[in-house]
């Protein structure tokens, strides 16, 4: 009995250190495991947090390695190349910084063979304004001048673009042949490398001192790393320079630059981040943009999908579409800057970029991307396989320090010299979003960028009514030229007084009409271009205080609403209180920068049109308007340009970048809506979104440039059943024709809007409004009723409803969907089509489904 006790104790025993050896290597075994992916710990969860980043990976370790990951993602980077990786958990697909069969693109040469392996490009200029460009691939990854740190949620890239090698600095000219042992020589046990050094030098018994002689590139760079092995530095050097009286050492000033990035995972979505503060650049060669992550999903000449570019309303551009003899994709979010000179190359876009976005859908799967920060200074750049390469591929590219360049006389000398401003100091930050098969479409990511709004930007449902509204523009008054006993002045004549702004609301109300949103242009400080609005004086030509007073009374009464027009940006006159060197916008030398009219006879410079407020002065001049406009009551408040216009305001003093520009447009915009009620903006870009009622001159087309090939409603699905929205007044569109404005109307679910004025249209003959001229009521009335009596009957109960699908069924036949079931099919042909068993005549829609 007690042997099989001891037998049993000895086989506990055994058994415990067999455990207990096995429990150790298996600690070690995730040791060594924690240890080789300790990166892959610190996940979207934040299981592991760390204050700073701190240094990733092996040396020479190379491959796919984990990052981060979320439930729905998972984040990797090849150390050695620097390449990100995003694999989507939930389709299974994996998202590439840089095509995987890049080796086989036949097209691609020179630097174009190395963007395919480069992350991101800068474009930049030296001192004589000539542009440069140059990628992370060939001037850092090649170079091996870049350091990978571990974040908290991913990874963060230091790189160094151009030659940051030591040079000639870090060798002594002049040298004594005592520092020359003690400092040198002696330090040197290897005899090789003591006569690679002293052969260098020659050296002159008389003196005792060691002179440097000449050598090449390369030979330098082996001195150098020979000094620096035994710590004798460039600063070393320098001493013995001086000690030595050697002269002053030529350099040759180098393009160099400091470039960080950032990649992290934020839930579902790929974050990109540029910290560009902490870019560094040279005064001699001064970085102009950069352009991130071009290559991010292209796709390759087997792919079938289109890219999505956010121009007007929305355009497609068919991968492969074999368009390579025109211009690519190149368009700033939110339009031209008008700050800045044109360049030699004009492009002409008919619709601006008002929303910051952009996409690519490649068979089921897409991906989408938000521009978060740096939007303001941002272009989208899209472009097929063809030209350069064999890949299309759609990414933002930013404007930090733009170049003008002034030019500087002396008699018949001329010289052109190159001037810039301080470098953006905003943020750059992307969001991409990936789309699995059922939402892989122009209109899944319209629902995803609707989704996003309203989470982040307050976006809202509007009210439910059975109407939909008919937006008018009146114009109040204008500024002609008169004659007084043979003097020139300017005076104000009424093209609307607000009595008879009431008529015509009246007329509207009698025939039907029965939800109107009154835009009122011309109505105070001397007409429709009126004076710098820093006070109100009603134009007593339309019926002073108390006429106005009248018509907001008739408003409130009959449920419309009103909204008194205001320009804030643009600033028509000089003096009563504006005085443009010191409240206009500069550019540098260029003070008080105003607009010009187009000659349309000569084609070229016309007169003046408008100068441009600096952002600098518009919190002050919002708040003087309010004084004296808030007290009139009127519950609403018409934006012409802050919806529009974006522009920077560069200094010496002070620069507002176009970023600091788009926030404090913004908050102008929320100030006003918080003090006044609703607003109404024309344009309506993204950035003052959230603190808007109604959008007029919205975009309802794209610019049909040559490289797209569809033009989509993108600006309406995202908007529709959360903003009453209308594009340009339809009496003063180009196309007069009557169908094809009720079809563009009820595809997109815009609403009818007119611009009119009561007096006969010989009343702005020969005046500065000549292009009013057609747009007397008298003329357009009887059309108006109807056209609204159409598109009301088809739209009724729909303005708060979602747009959930758009699709194209044939060539110019398109479908539009509501949450609640409504479809609406147009048919923009000249001739009948068979749609699913049903003809649709020509230039004519269906309307059906559920919801009717």
């Amino acid at each position: 009995m007690r042997r099989k006790t001891v037998g049993w104790l000895v086989t506990g025993v055994a058994l415990v250190l067999v455990v207990f050896v096995l429990g150790i290597r298996m600690m070690n075994q995730a040791d060594d495991s924690e240890q080789a992916g300790a990166h892959a710990t610190d996940n979207a969860a934040n299981t592991e947090k760390s204050a700073e980043p701190t240094p990733f990976g092996a040396s020479g370790a190379s491959g796919p390695q984990l990052v981060a990951e979320t439930q729905a993602l998972a984040l990797y980077i090849d150390p050695a190349t620097t390449e990100i990786s995003v694999k989507d958990k939930r389709s299974g697909h994996t998202w590439y910084s840089n095509p995987l069969d890049r080796e086989s693109d036949k097209k691609a040469e020179g630097i174009n063979r190395d963007n395919l392996s480069s992350q991101f490009s800068i474009a930049y200029n030296n001192d004589k304004g000539q542009n440069f460009y140059v990628n992370n691939f060939a001037e850092a990854i090649k170079r091996n001048q870049f350091e990978i740190l571990k974040t908290e949620k991913g990874v963060k890239i230091v790189y160094q673009l151009g030659n940051f090698q030591k040079g000639m600095e870090a060798i002594p000219q002049i040298i004594s042949k005592q520092r020359m042992n003690e400092m040198i020589l002696n330090k040197l046990p290897d005899e090789g490398k003591k006569f690679e050094i002293e052969k260098r030098f020659k050296f002159d018994e008389v003196k005792q001192i060691y002179t440097r002689k000449e050598m090449p590139e390369y030979v330098v760079k082996d001195v150098v790393a020979i000094l620096d092995s035994i710590g004798y530095t460039a600063e070393e050097a320098a001493k013995d320079n001086a000690q030595n009286q050697a002269g002053s050492q030529k350099t040759t000033a180098a393009a160099r630059f400091t470039v960080p990035i950032e990649y992290y995972l934020d839930d579902e979505n790929f974050m990109v981040e540029v910290p560009v503060r902490e870019i560094k650049d040279t005064k001699e060669f001064p970085i102009d943009s950069i352009q991130v992550l071009e290559m991010f999903g292209a796709a390759g000449v087997d792919q079938q999908g289109y890219m999505f570019v956010p121009d007007g309303s929305g355009a497609l551009i068919h991968l492969n579409n074999g368009k390579i003899s025109v211009p690519q994709y190149d368009m700033p979010i939110y339009g031209k800057d008008q700050s800045l000179r044109d360049k030699d190359v004009v492009k002409e876009f008919k619709e601006a970029a008002r929303l910051p976005v952009f996409g690519m859908k490649q068979s089921d799967q897409a991906f989408f991307c938000i521009i978060e920060e740096g939007d303001a200074i941002a272009s989208v750049n899209a472009d097929v396989s063809g030209r350069v390469n064999t890949y299309n591929r759609v990414s933002a590219k930013f404007l930090l320090k733009p170049m003008e360049s002034f030019t500087y006389r002396a008699g018949s000398v001329k010289k052109d010299s190159p001037m810039f401003p301080v470098i953006y100091q905003g943020g750059i930050k992307l969001r991409y979003a990936f789309l699995p098969k059922e939402s892989a479409s122009y209109v899944g990511m319209a629902k995803y960028y609707q989704d996003y709004l309203v989470k982040n930007k307050s976006l809202t449902k509007l009210d439910a009514s059975a109407e939909t509204p008919f937006v008018l523009d009146l114009v109040g008054s204008i500024s002609v030229r008169d004659t007084f006993l043979g003097i020139p002045y300017q005076s104000v004549q009424s093209l609307t007084s607000f009595e008879q702004a009431k008529s015509v609301l009246a007329m509207l109300k009698q025939r039907g009409v029965k939800q109107i949103q009154l835009r009122y242009s011309g109505w105070f400080n001397e007409g429709m271009n009126h004076d710098y609005p820093d006070d109100v004086d009603i134009d007593s030509a339309l019926g002073g205080k108390s006429g106005l007073q009248d018509l907001i009374r008739y408003a409130h009464e009959q449920g419309i609403e009103l909204y008194p027009d205001v320009s804030f940006l643009r600033v028509y006159t000089t003096g009563h209180g504006f005085k443009p060197k010191r409240d206009g916008v500069s550019f540098l030398f260029r003070e008080g920068i105003a607009q010009y009219k187009t000659d349309l006879v000569m084609g070229g410079r016309g007169e003046l049109d408008y100068y441009l407020l600096s952002p600098k002065k518009l919190p002050d001049l919002v708040t003087k308007f309010l004084k004296d406009y808030e007290p009139l009551q009127v519950g609403g408040l018409s934006l012409r340009d802050l919806g529009d216009l974006v522009i920077s305001d560069v200094t010496s003093g002070r620069t507002i970048d176009r970023e600091q520009s788009a926030a404090m447009i913004a908050d102008s915009v929320k100030l006003l809506q918080e003090r006044v009620g609703k607003t109404m903006v024309s344009g309506g870009n993204a950035n003052v979104l959230p603190y808007t009622k109604t959008i007029v001159d919205a975009p309802l087309k794209s610019s049909k440039l040559n490289i797209a090939d569809e033009e989509i409603p993108f600006y309406q699905l995202v908007l529709h059943g959360y903003m009453d929205y209308a594009g340009t007044p339809i009496n003063m569109s180009p196309d007069q024709s009557y169908k094809s404005n009720v079809l563009k109307t009820l595809e997109t679910g815009s609403n009818v809007y007119y611009q009119w004025f009561y007096e006969k249209p010989s009343a702005v003959r020969n005046t500065a409004f000549n292009d009013l001229y057609s747009a007397s009521y008298t003329n357009w009335l009887d059309e108006a009723v109807q056209y609204y009596r159409e598109t009301n009957d088809v739209m009724r109960g729909l303005r708060a409803q979602a747009i959930i699908n758009h699709e194209k069924l044939a060539d110019h036949v398109y479908r539009t969907t509501y949450e609640n079931g409504t479809s609406i099919t147009v048919n923009y042909n000249q001739t009948d089509v068979m749609v699913n068993g049903t003809s649709i005549a020509a230039e004519g829609y269906l309307v059906g489904g559920a919801g009717r």
